[in-house]
């Protein structure tokens, strides 16, 4: 219950219209909500960044790059 009455007050929708709300839909309402929310002060930016980069499962290669003395080797 705690979720629908979050997305009442940020959407603005009544009780009646999240429950219609496919279930995927009102998933994708709530964790937009959550991170809009997080995004309005600096220690919630801080964590949306520190969740992405633990759940990065891809090397950031640009960012090696940068480092002084990498070199890319081909494989062969």
């Amino acid at each position: 219950m705690r979720n629908v009455a979050f997305l009442t007050k940020e959407y603005g929708m009544s009780y009646f219209e999240i429950m219609e709300l496919p279930y995927a839909v009102f998933l994708s309402y709530l964790k937009w909500a959550r991170i809009f929310q997080l995004e309005q002060t600096e220690e919630g930016r801080d964590a949306l960044y520190k969740e992405k980069a633990i759940d990065q499962t891809e090397p950031d290669l640009a960012r090696f790059r940068q480092i002084k003395g990498y070199q890319a080797k081909a494989m062969e």
